[in-house]
């Protein structure tokens, strides 16, 4: 079968980064410009030409050309297959319209958050054919397989859903993965030709991303993470990880972000990884995400020496209270130290906050606006905390108030700089949340020290080039609030 797993073009909304499956994605200025390899896709891609599959793959997200040239033939695919969170659902959905208006015949796949935790919503869409929930590979692998057989075996697969004589018919879950060594490695020869994805916290180009574990051992209730995954956390061995790490090198790759949720949870394992990284004398220079509360001093030392210089942190707030609301797990201490041991250690430090939590007020927003200035990492992003399907959070807005419906209003043009129900779990008026945002921004950002200490750590023009269109788009969100 001739199948197109595709990133749509953005034709509404500019570099939306797609390559997480259980949504939260992000997008434009507020984030520099920032663009991802479509991980999860290549995820998919990879499976399927494994299993023998005639496979195309377009990003038209970075390479829009690439669509437009199937567009013109008509699309010709038996299948096409997309990733879709509740921010970009309406958006998908006129895409596969678009698509199947050029050929009928097509079947359409949805996979994501939005088809996991919203699936009547998904199947209500006429254009909508067959809608994958949870762990995707092996499900569409197994689907595919019986589609190609031609009987109605398919639908017998689990984890999918689909329509039948007028009712939405939803399948058992499929199991998640046990064993993340299963999965190929990703083929990034997949990605478009001599394009280099823009990223203004990468010290090295070309970069690619990648992923050695699966899951969160954390319980956030704003969080998709652990219902999509069951709280079930997974790792690869690390064999599995040296092994992808020669691999990008030998594609010409000089730096890896690891997409994982919480990288430094396996500590053991992980200084293994280092070790093994150092004695090769890997060059390669790598970012990675953790948690406040699960990373040491040691482990941050031995990374650094590994070759990793920026770790995301997902701050959230500076005040307990709220970090207790959003059962964040982690205290305002944890951050602390684990930004004074980043600088301790020569490691650069981003931190991901947000505003307008359940209990928020005009002056809890100003006590972490504050803190984040006072932990002073390399970089920040701030966003209003929205409510997304399949959390703790989103049931009790819905019980309340269900016009919130599927939560796919909350789209790609209002994502993290326009409230969303969160006049209901705060003291907020909307307007003043979206204010603060911006305001967060500016405090932050336009402060001549910081500005400086950028720069003094740039080590290259390319780099220097990134800093300037990054900040360029920062700076137009931080004057005008437009993202």
């Amino acid at each position: 079968m001739k199948v197109l797993v595709l990133v749509p073009p953005g034709k509404e909304h500019k570099n939306v980064v797609r390559d997480f499956m259980y949504g939260c994605w992000c997008k434009g200025r507020r984030i520099g410009g920032m663009q991802m390899p479509p991980l999860n896709l290549l995820y998919i891609a990879s499976t399927l030409k494994e299993a023998g599959h005639e496979v195309g793959f377009v990003d038209a997200s970075v390479d829009p050309s690439s669509y437009k040239t199937i567009e013109n033939n008509g699309f010709p695919f038996d299948i096409v297959i997309l990733l879709s969170s509740t921010n970009s659902f309406k958006m998908d959905i006129k895409i596969i319209k678009e698509i199947k208006q050029a050929r009928r015949e097509i079947k359409s796949i949805l996979f994501g958050s939005h088809p996991t935790f919203m699936p009547g919503y998904c199947l209500n869409e006429d254009t909508v054919d067959i809608i994958v929930r949870g762990e995707p590979e092996f499900i569409i692998r197994d689907l595919l397989n019986e589609l190609k057989n031609g009987s109605d075996q398919w639908k017998k697969v689990k984890g999918i859903g689909y329509r039948e004589n007028g009712n939405n018919c939803l399948n058992a879950a499929y199991p998640l993965i046990d064993n993340l060594d299963e999965l190929p490695m990703p083929d990034r020869t997949f990605l478009p030709a001599g394009i280099d994805y823009f990223n203004p916290v990468i010290k090295r180009m070309p970069y690619t991303t990648m992923q050695t574990s699966r899951g969160c051992p954390a319980k956030c209730n704003f969080c998709t993470v652990p219902f999509f995954f069951g709280n079930k956390f997974r790792f690869k061995s690390v064999e599995k990880v040296m092994e992808e790490f020669r691999h990008i090198i030998s594609l010409g790759y000089r730096e890896v972000f690891i997409r994982d949720e919480t990288f430094t949870a396996y500590k053991k394992r992980n200084i293994e990884i280092c070790r093994r990284m150092i004695d090769e004398k890997m060059d390669l220079t790598w970012i990675a995400n953790a948690r406040a509360d699960m990373i040491d001093k040691e482990t941050m030392e031995i990374m650094k020496k590994a070759g990793c210089h920026m770790i995301k942190f997902g701050v959230e707030s500076g005040v307990q209270e709220i970090l207790d609301n959003i059962k964040k797990g982690i205290r305002v201490e944890d951050t602390r130290n684990a930004l004074k041991w980043c600088r301790e250690t020569g490691i650069d430090a981003h931190g991901h906050v947000m505003l307008g939590c359940p209990g928020e007020s005009k002056e809890t927003i100003e006590q972490t606006i504050k803190f984040v200035r006072e932990i002073n990492p390399y970089t920040a992003s701030f966003g209003i905390h929205t409510p997304y399907p399949g959390t703790e959070l989103f049931n009790k807005v819905a019980a309340l108030h269900p016009e919130i419906a599927d939560g796919s209003d909350a789209d790609l043009a209002k994502l993290h700089i326009t409230g969303f129900f969160n006049e209901s779990f705060t003291n907020l008026r909307k307007e003043d949340l979206e204010k603060s945002v911006v305001r967060a921004y500016r405090k932050f950002y336009l402060r001549p020290g910081h500005l400086l200490k950028i720069l003094g750590k740039t080590r290259s023009f390319d780099e220097l080039m990134r800093l300037a269109v990054a900040g360029s788009n920062i700076f137009t969100f931080t004057v005008r609030g437009n993202n």
